[in-house]
């Protein structure tokens, strides 16, 4: 299992814990009453992360399918093209100009943006973040992005939820 998936997981399970929440123990009723209530994790919920993660598996299949020889796998969960291991990479918190075109697997455009980012703050995707972060001045990346490292189960309002992602990134 990926760190990725294992932190998506471990996200959903947070979620899971707040969903049941933190209960005060009730006060111990006298044994001829059985006051206590049987706390239970919510079934929909459960559901949902089982569902979530036979997803995200699903979706590391098939991007390993379409990520071609040129790709290799970074620990965190995605595929990268591009990637060289360099001593001069981008210092943390250093300024850059990024350009992000971001496509989905069937190359269809959904986000062209250049903007000046922090590297090593968390004001991007994971996967950009954890790229960034080997990059050097003038050097181009790309990215096969599994969904659960994007926009997750949520999306925006020019990508679907559940959207693996093929990622352009410039650092001009």
């Amino acid at each position: 299992m990926t760190h990725g998936k294992r932190l998506f997981i471990g996200c959903l399970s947070a979620l899971l814990l707040t969903a049941t929440g933190c209960h005060r123990t009730a006060p111990q009723s006298p044994t001829y009453r059985s006051g206590r209530k049987e706390v239970k994790a919510d079934s929909s919920l459960l559901q949902a992360i089982e569902t979530n993660q036979h997803l995200a598996e699903e979706a590391d299949r098939a991007l390993s399918m379409y990520a071609d020889s040129g790709f290799a796998q970074q620990e965190l969960g995605y595929w990268s093209r591009g990637m060289v291991q360099v001593d001069s990479a981008l210092a943390t918190n250093t300024a850059v100009t990024l350009r992000r075109r971001v496509y989905t697997l069937d190359s269809i455009l959904v986000e062209d943006v250049t903007e000046i980012v922090t590297v090593g703050q968390a004001n991007q995707m994971q996967a950009v973040n954890d790229a960034l972060e080997q990059m050097t001045h003038g050097q181009e990346v790309t990215l096969i992005v599994p969904w659960y490292l994007a926009y997750g189960s949520t999306g925006t309002d020019a990508i679907a939820p559940y959207t693996n992602l093929r990622i352009e990134l410039t650092v001009e």
